[in-house]
Formats: structure tokens, sequence, C-alpha cells
């Protein structure tokens, strides 16, 4: 009964704001962060840390002998663009 109390007390010192004035604050605040929000603005593929990997095979000049390295091959390079 004494904790019901205390938060009926603490319910009724809240400052109460009208729905009105609450919503245009929302919107003002909505339009002075679009420019930061990335739903709104998108993120650079550079920055964005879920981008898909790019790969690519690196081929080595000159000839392979099979019989002396038959454990020769192709070189991944993951998250490189340019060689």
């Amino acid at each position: 009964m004494k904790k019901v109390v205390q938060q009926l007390r603490f319910e009724a010192s809240i400052n109460r704001v009208k729905v009105s004035q609450a919503a245009a604050d929302l919107q003002q605040f909505c339009i002075q962060n679009a420019l930061q929000d990335p739903l709104l603005t998108g993120v650079s593929s550079s920055t964005n840390p879920f981008r898909p990997q790019k790969a690519f095979i690196l081929m080595l000049q000159g000839k392979v002998d099979l019989t002396t390295a038959p454990h020769a091959k192709p070189l991944y390079c993951h998250g490189i663009s340019r060689v």
C-alpha cells in the first residue's frame, strides 16, 4: 500500500504537456535532426560496416609446375577493391 501511495504521488508531481504541444515539439525535433538520420539520408558505402565484401583473384605471372607444387592455388583476397 505504501508503494502505491508513493507511485501515485510521483505521478501527480509530473508536469503535464498538451498532446498538441508534444506533437509540435516532436515534429520540430524531427525536422532539426533529419540530416543526421541515416534512414532518411542513407549511408555511404565507404562507411557502411555491413556492405558486401569485394573479392578478387590474384593471378601470378609465370609458369607453375604442378608436379613440383601440387598445392599451388590462386590467392583469394577479401575486402580489397584494387590491386
